[in-house]
């Protein structure tokens, strides 16, 4: 039995150039790394500028972008997993329970990356809002660093994880996910597509 789809838009073409500009940012700063310093930390001073667009978006923006708009419940989480886990499809809006928690995972790591980028950008070559830290001890350098690249680590890990999710989300929900954030739009069953929109006039 065929089930009736819709399109419904709920990603803002400023959420979806955040999103590939963070993509490319993060690109050109992994591949600079130890190759071309001055493009590495021109890369991460454009991520910080994403950031900390996001985090202004995140409180005044569309619906979908609200950062209180995709905070799962613990119900939510565990109703969500156990779905995974017996390959049953959950269709959404927007992020999935579980991928609401990796977008925070994300935008937390990223953010004490640049932040430790940042730092040690003003330690070793006394430019950027850190150049006023020349009295700091070197092991606090070596601390920033470390933290620098465990950052990185992680991210690389979350990143993989992220890819990976959306994969077998879209094969699961036989869905591309991938093209929703390029177009902005979701097919959603009839059944959700109704109800996202009769939430969005109550609200």
């Amino acid at each position: 039995m065929s089930v009736t789809k819709h399109s419904l838009e709920v990603w803002d073409p400023l959420i979806r150039l955040f999103h590939w500009s963070m993509f490319l940012a993060v690109t050109t700063a992994w591949w600079a790394e130890g190759r071309d310093l001055q493009l590495h930390i021109q890369a991460g001073t454009v991520l910080a500028g994403l950031l900390m667009f996001r985090m202004i978006w995140g409180v005044i923006g569309e619906r979908y972008a609200l950062f209180i708009s995709f905070m799962p419940s613990r119900r939510a989480l565990s109703r969500h997993l156990r779905a995974l886990l017996g390959f049953r499809a959950e269709h959404y809006p927007a992020h999935t329970p579980l991928g609401s928690l990796m977008i925070y995972a994300l935008l937390l790591t990223l953010l004490l990356l640049v932040c430790s980028g940042m730092a040690l950008m003003g330690l070793q070559t006394g430019s950027g809002v850190f150049s006023g830290w020349t009295d700091v001890e070197f092991s606090t350098e070596i601390m920033i660093q470390t933290l620098h690249g465990w950052c990185y680590t992680v991210l690389g890990v979350l990143v993989s994880l992220h890819l990976a999710g959306v994969l077998f989300e879209s094969l699961l929900q036989h869905r591309n996910l991938i093209a929703a954030m390029i177009s902005g739009k979701k097919v959603l069953p009839e059944d959700i597509y109704f109800k996202t929109l009769k939430d969005k006039e109550n609200m």
